[in-house]
């Protein structure tokens, strides 16, 4: 028994002392990062709630308890319940021991969930005006956001509390005599009956307060044609709340005057009443109405709410401001796309998606390194401003060559370098053009993927960067290991002793932990959402990590809840919300992890509060360091989330009932040749439009957005980098494939956030009829057979609109994939309906626009034809090739082949695809000979 005990005692100590390290490395974390002002902010504000919320909890319950003592009995009655009896036994002479802990352990229970609200408390005392008000009550939207949150929260709290404290009340009344339980029904003394009553009318008083606040919920109500407070919602289920409200303060009066009378039996017949009306009023009668009053002339009973619900959707989502240019697309000629070539050589030929693993086996292939995502962005590189892709070589513990614990926290400690390469435009070899962006530190301490911990400035060295000389750790990041207790804290809170027995470690020595920075981020501002796609920047000789933070509220009164069906399910923006601004731009440091929140929307209310709760906190745009604007991005998922919104609230509200000239997001084409089906794909519905009779959309896999050089059409001022999504017009079953409109939303410094909707005025094919007629021309589909033959598999990249001189091509890469490494090797352009492939995108137009005499420059070095980059054309003479012929040809490809793997790096994927080539023509060569034996 004894050592049961002990090792009780030990297990406790234990993680009392984790607790207390980890709260200790906590703050040292924050300190490291110039935040206690955060640390101590969310702190205190959880501390606060607890606190006050227990000691309110505790004070009631012990003031109910004094006056149970008070009225209760001198002495227990003869009939009193054996078990009450048994309990004075017990604990009478503990008795206020007892009550002293029932209390203290109740306050804390409810205590513990009101310092999870610790955010809305902030917000409520540090709240703005919107400076609109909603239609309804007239109240500023800064009530609904910052306010009614937290007062919900308060009465549903003081709701429970009290009714815990009567349960405790009633406890207490039946131990000291005040109620003795006798059947068939107990016995009250009046006092007693006093004392429930008063409570019971505190009960109901607060409940008639919790009908206050919701009327003003009934304005985010998600049942109807559209969100918010529509026709039977005001006109049945807002005067039921009032009724109910009513009723709840008659309650309370008639508890009262109980005490004078001493029989409940009035209040307990409000009672019945007010649960009837309540389940009446509340579910039945609105039904009622919306069936039989609201259904049969819904668009005129509808209109004047639909009308509310646009306007705050617009405003709430950010696209209240979008800029409609009307278009017209014509004819061109080979002499109007050699005059304006500019859109065209901006035409991407990489897509990230599809070239990942080809940068991972060109440009990080080395031990404990490893490329996880390619980041879309421009640059200056040979001679021009142009996309560029551009990976971060990411330290991966999982494939370091020493496992060992040095191995994985004091010699693998970073990644290394930044790789670019020009999305439009390759080598003659297919190849990405690579370059190494300029670092004064190539070393990578932080990055979106890394994991674990790191030591440096140790007697280990560190592993060098391929290239760099080996030299100390010279940042600030990380806590600087400087006493045994710093120390000791670390390895007690990672549960690590060789932190604290190694003796590479010194008191110069920093650990560097939080390293992933999106977990950096959110660390420090656990109150907004941030983009799962950090994105790497190279400037003035430092890499820098840029994330998206967006701030949101599902408060908006009127606004429709954003439809989330378009997002990857690990998106800062999956939750739901019906108000999104892009406020927050947080930059951090690849080296020494400093991280800095610039503030990009100033007239944000919801930026405002919590700058106002965190004055230090977010920094001003205009502060960042040169040249960062210009790579900033506009948020992909943001993006998304707005253009699904706006294909239907481009709509005025006569025809928003009817959909009439309503648009749906562009079907996406298929990535792989032969997949019709994958755009058929469906997509997750958990962020559908929760409204339940509005027309949903097809679940249709959707067309990807993408960042592009856009070039505004008709305008000869410099593109503009931007994100792309078309429009085709509504249908549910999804048979309108026209195009309709695009939006782009810049990027440029001058004009970030500026969303373009450029609305065509005559048909045009829309991209899944493009991609489909593509696919059937005679001469691509050939190129497909052959490839799929030889075991080598086909990928397109995205399909990409191109504006060119009052006309409109549509350009997609096309990559051939062998041992999952992806190789561009031809681009299709498309107009008119009809579909071309070559090798180069000059090449392309040549034959789609005969005498075309320009020149685009996609290609770099070698000709195309050097690597066996050949397309199929009807007027080949293979048929009439001897034997003799096609074994030469088949020596030819094996020599190349041999070429191929010779290269430093070897290329297998040119290897594979002559070996599968030659070995074909010998197949036809023994065909051949058979035929003619």
């Amino acid at each position: 028994m004894v050592l049961i005990i002990v090792a009780v005692v030990l297990v406790v100590l234990l993680l009392a002392s984790r607790a207390i390290a980890g709260f200790y490395v906590d703050y040292l974390w924050h300190q490291s990062v110039g935040r206690t002002d955060v640390f101590w902010g969310m702190l205190g504000s959880k501390a606060f709630l607890f606190g006050l919320f227990a000691l309110l909890f505790v004070l009631l319950s012990v003031l109910n308890l004094l006056i149970a003592d008070r009225l209760a009995p001198s002495t227990l009655s003869t009939d009193t319940h054996p078990a009450v009896t048994r309990f004075h036994e017990v604990f009478g002479h503990r008795m206020r021991l007892v009550r002293v802990v029932a209390c203290a352990v109740l306050g804390l229970m409810v205590a513990v969930p009101a310092s999870g609200h610790w955010q809305e408390w902030l917000l409520f005392r540090n709240s703005v005006n919107f400076g609109k008000n909603d239609p309804q009550f007239s109240t500023d939207i800064g009530f609904y956001v910052f306010r009614l949150p937290f007062l919900v929260f308060l009465f549903d709290w003081l709701f429970i509390a009290v009714l815990l404290v009567l349960v405790i009340t009633v406890a207490a009344h039946v131990l000291s005599g005040g109620v003795v339980i006798t059947p068939p029904m107990p016995k009250v003394r009046r006092a007693t009956k006093a004392h429930f009553a008063i409570l019971l009318s505190v009960l109901a008083l607060l409940r008639a307060g919790g009908y206050w606040l919701e009327r003003y919920q009934l304005t985010t109500e998600r049942r109807g044609y559209v969100q918010g407070a529509l026709y039977a919602v005001l006109k049945a289920q807002l005067p039921a709340v009032l009724l109910l409200m009513l009723i709840s303060l008659l309650v309370a009066a008639l508890f009262l005057y109980s005490i004078r009378t001493g029989s409940w039996r009035v209040p307990l017949v409000a009672c019945a009443l007010w649960l009837v009306i309540a389940l009446f009023g509340g579910v039945v009668y609105p039904s009622v109405i919306q069936a039989l009053v609201v259904n049969p002339n819904e668009k005129e009973r509808e209109a004047p709410y639909i009308a509310r619900n646009i306007e705050a959707t617009r405003d709430a989502l950010g696209i209240s401001k979008v800029t409609t240019v009307p278009i017209t697309f014509g004819d061109l000629t080979a002499q109007k796309v050699a005059g304006d070539l500019s859109p065209v050589r901006d035409t991407r030929l990489l897509d990230p998606a599809v070239m990942l693993r080809r940068f991972t086996f060109d440009k990080g292939q080395v031990a404990g390194l490893a490329i996880t995502d390619l980041d879309v962005d421009r640059y200056n590189l040979n001679g021009r401003v142009q996309q560029a892709l551009v990976a971060a070589r990411e330290l991966d513990l999982k494939n370091v060559a020493n496992t060992s614990w040095q191995g994985t926290h004091l010699i693998a400690t970073h990644g290394c370098g930044l790789v670019v390469a020009p999305a439009s435009q390759v080598q003659g070899n297919n190849r990405p053009i690579y370059s190494e962006l300029p670092l004064d530190h190539p070393e990578l301490y932080y990055s979106p993927s890394i994991t674990g911990f790191a030591v440096v400035k140790t007697n280990t060295t560190e592993k060098p960067c391929q290239g760099s000389e080996t030299a100390p750790y010279a940042g600030t990041g990380g806590i600087q290991l400087n006493s045994a207790m710093r120390r000791f804290a670390f390895a007690l809170s990672f549960f690590d002793y060789n932190l604290w027995g190694s003796n590479s470690i010194t008191e110069t020595s920093r650990i560097q932990w939080v390293r992933n920075v999106r977990d950096r981020a959110e660390k420090i501002a656990p109150f907004l959402h941030f983009d799962t796609d950090p994105y790497a920047v190279a400037l003035n000789g430092k890499a820098l990590w840029v994330i998206d933070a967006f701030t949101t509220t599902d408060q908006y009164p009127y606004a429709q809840d954003a439809d989330r069906s378009q997002l990857d399910s690990t998106s800062g923006l999956n939750h739901v919300f019906n108000y999104v601004r892009n406020s927050v731009k947080v930059v951090i440091d690849a080296y020494d992890g400093t991280i800095t929140f610039y503030k990009m929307d100033t007239v944000d209310p919801i930026l405002k509060a919590w700058s106002n709760a965190f004055p230090d906190l977010f920094v001003d745009s205009s502060k960042m360091p040169d040249g960062l604007k210009d790579h900033l991005r506009y948020p992909e998922d943001l993006f998304r989330i707005q253009t699904a919104a706006y294909a239907r609230y481009q709509l005025a509200p006569s025809a928003f009932f009817e959909r009439t000239g309503a648009w749906s997001v562009a079907q996406g084409p298929p990535s792989e040749p032969n997949a019709k089906a994958a755009a058929a794909a469906t997509v997750t519905t958990d962020g559908q439009q929760s409204a339940s009779n509005v027309s949903a959309e097809s679940t249709t896999q959707r067309f990807i957005p993408y960042y592009t050089m856009f070039h505004t059409p008709g305008s000869s001022v410099a593109p503009t980098f931007s994100i792309l999504r078309p429009f085709v017009p509504y249908s549910k079953d999804d048979t309108r494939t026209e195009l309709q409109s695009f939006m782009v939303a810049s990027s440029d410094p001058a004009t970030y956030g500026q969303l373009t909707a450029y609305s065509l005025t005559a048909t045009v094919d829309g991209p899944t009829v493009v991609a489909n007629n593509a696919e059937t021309d005679g001469t691509i589909s050939q190129t497909i057979t052959q490839l799929n033959q030889q075991g080598s598999t086909v990928r397109y990249g995205d399909l990409q609109l191109v504006p060119v001189d009052g006309g409109l091509l549509y350009v997609r890469p096309f990559y051939v994939v062998g041992d999952n490494l992806a190789e561009y090797r031809f681009m299709i352009v498309s107009y008119n309906a009809r579909a071309v492939i070559d090798s180069s995108l000059t090449g392309a137009l040549k034959k789609l626009f005969p005498g075309f005499s320009g020149e685009v420059g996609d290609r770099v070095g070698t000709t195309p034809s050097d690597t066996g980059s050949t397309v199929p054309t009807d007027t080949g003479n293979t048929t009439t090739d001897t034997p003799a012929d096609l074994l030469n040809k088949a020596q030819k490809l094996f020599d190349e082949a041999d070429a191929a793997l010779a290269q430093k790096p070897a290329d297998f994927a040119t290897y594979q695809s002559k070996q599968a080539q030659a070995r074909a023509l010998i197949e036809q060569a023994l065909k051949a000979l058979k035929t003619s034996g």
